[in-house]
């Protein structure tokens, strides 16, 4: 049995993935997040960088000019500072709020929506000194951050790249006035920017399919933990197989109920056994036994039997025999076609008398 719980060689079942994503395990890659709110960033950079820029210079250079001079006084300063405050927030709201944005976006689109409050519990084991010594100390740790310099290796050689591009109008950095300067300043590092973000989407991808990967083989179940899930989802086979052993059981006991008023007889034991029986001359080869019961099904039955008219009859070593030998919709035993005959011919000619009397 141990040998089958560390063989975890099946894939994770839907049920064993949707109770992780409710305790809040999810293969989310945090690198995915990281290089779309840069990219996010950079691309509002090389849209609205330099006129979001052109405003703040005007904004500071307003600021300035306000306080040099002589009519500002304690009344007129808080006014000033709210509507410097309205401006800027103005020019830097639109990208405060994209950048939220996309990280919600680009985690939502990984796992989907999750809710999870689990992670947000006290746990004394996550603030353990061991465990984070333990932590510290271990292969995942130094897997990485080799993961870690590989990707730093990665951003280092498109910034490399990217700057090598842009040495060539180095030299024309000096001729230019400040506000070309600067404009050209703000190009070049939105352009260094897409650049970096494209060697960051490249990243990610790659953390995405190792994160996704990992996280399945952590999900992995044996085959032991799949027969017991099976076993709590869907009950106990000997819970089961009890529960299709009463379904049949009541099944039996309608049928019985319902066929007894058919019947020609009805075999008692008399109290503990109930065999009804039925027969058409010229249709049937033998009397075929429709319904049987014992103990409140017996009883049932007689009560049934009684109300319709049909006829019953005590004899106790048949209606045992008949219980035990002949099951519902079949003939009775060969054997037994004597004793049963007479009871049938006894029967109908009682059946007759009455009719004549009527």
């Amino acid at each position: 049995m141990a040998d089958q719980d560390v063989d975890r060689s099946e894939a994770a079942t839907p049920f064993k993935l949707k109770k992780a994503q409710e305790r809040g395990q999810t293969a989310r890659s945090a690198d995915l997040v990281a290089a779309a709110v840069f990219a996010a960033g950079m691309v509002f950079v090389a849209w609205q960088g330099w006129e979001a820029t052109s405003a703040l210079l005007r904004l500071c250079r307003h600021a300035l000019e306000q306080a040099a001079s002589s009519r500002l006084d304690t009344g007129s300063l808080w006014p000033l500072m709210a509507s410097l405050l309205a401006q800027a927030g103005g020019v830097l709201l639109p990208f405060l709020f994209v950048l939220p944005l996309v990280a919600a976006l680009a985690s939502v689109a990984q796992t989907g929506p999750v809710l999870a409050l689990e992670p947000l519990k006290v746990d004394f084991e996550r603030i353990s000194p061991a465990t984070g010594l333990k932590r510290v100390f271990s292969l995942r740790t130094l897997f990485d951050a080799g993961r870690a310099c590989a990707k730093l290796l990665v951003l280092a050689l498109a910034a490399w790249l990217a700057l090598r591009s842009l040495l060539p109008q180095f030299h024309a950095v000096a001729g230019q006035s400040p506000l070309n300067f600067l404009q050209l300043l703000v190009g070049d590092t939105a352009d260094l920017g897409l650049k970096m973000a494209l060697a960051l989407g490249l990243v990610a991808a790659a953390d995405v399919l190792f994160t996704r990967r990992e996280f399945g083989h952590k999900m992995r179940m044996s085959r032991r933990e799949l027969k017991d899930e099976f076993k709590n989802r869907e009950g106990d086979p000997r819970i089961r197989a009890r529960l299709r052993d009463l379904r049949r059981e009541m099944l039996k006991r309608s049928l019985a109920l319902r066929n007894t008023r058919d019947a020609d007889v009805v075999l008692t034991n008399p109290s503990h056994y109930a065999v009804a029986l039925r027969y058409v001359h010229g249709e049937m080869d033998a009397p075929k036994v429709i319904a049987k019961g014992a103990g409140q099904l017996a009883a049932a039955m007689r009560e049934i039997a009684s109300r319709h008219r049909v006829a019953v009859v005590q004899n106790a070593p048949l209606a045992r025999r008949l219980f035990r030998e002949a099951d519902i919709d079949q003939y009775i035993p060969v054997a037994l076609h004597p004793q049963v005959a007479k009871i049938i011919v006894w029967v109908f000619a009682m059946r007759e008398q009455r009719k004549a009397a009527a």
